[in-house]
């Protein structure tokens, strides 16, 4: 069994790290969640290995969500490189949402890298949904930009579905403008959907006018 032998956190991530594959994996991603818990900030780079390194991928995932609750810069560089350029999808996205969580509310800056610069289509989307959990005016703007230039349908769809989780009242506007626009009727439907799932007087009203004008 996991025994500390010392209380210092150099000890702790390397007795860990030799112990990976021989435990079970459920232990040792509680092991990790409580290990991050009493690393210090400056610490947490102890964890690193464990991405780049031969891991059950579940384990991996678990360290990039501890990674993502300490909020420094090494930390989002970090998780930035992993969604950048990691060759398994699963992994780049989870680092993709870990990063999310190391940033400041309405911080989408790393994010909107992450969807301009990803391979991935998938980790892009993940990207996108991340933004519109930013809640913010900001978030809304960067989502309605995307919505100007991207081409993907698959990641337009994303957009829209981003601009409603960031439960703003811009978010409505936009949405409504965007089902009344020229888009494919792909898109259109889909901020129909969003529409539904705000609690808005003003988005009630909108889906109540397309039923009428039908």
């Amino acid at each position: 069994e996991m025994v500390e032998t010392e209380n210092t956190g150099s000890t702790s991530i390397t007795f860990l790290l030799a112990n990976l594959e021989d435990d079970d994996p459920e232990l040792v991603k509680a092991a990790i969640y409580a290990l991050s818990n009493s690393l210090d900030d400056d610490e947490i780079s102890m964890l690193f290995p464990i991405v780049s390194g031969d891991y059950h991928i579940e384990v991996q995932k678990v360290a990039l969500y501890a990674i993502g609750n300490h909020e420094t810069d090494e930390v989002k560089e970090f998780l930035m490189g992993v969604a950048l350029t990691h060759q398994r999808v699963e992994l780049a996205k989870a680092a993709t949402y870990a990063l999310s969580n190391a940033l400041e509310e309405d911080e989408v800056g790393p994010l909107l890298r992450i969807l301009e610069d990803a391979g991935s289509v998938e980790v892009r989307k993940a990207a996108l949904y991340q933004i519109g959990n930013a809640s913010s005016d900001g978030a809304v703007e960067a989502l309605v930009s995307i919505l100007d230039t991207e081409t993907d349908v698959e990641l337009q769809k994303a957009a829209v579905y981003a601009l409603a989780n960031t439960g703003q009242e811009s978010a409505v506007s936009a949405l409504i403008r965007i089902m009344g626009s020229n888009a494919p009727t792909e898109i259109r439907k889909a901020a129909v959907h969003s529409l539904g799932n705000i609690d808005s007087e003003v988005a009630r009203r909108a889906l109540l006018d397309i039923i009428s004008n039908r």
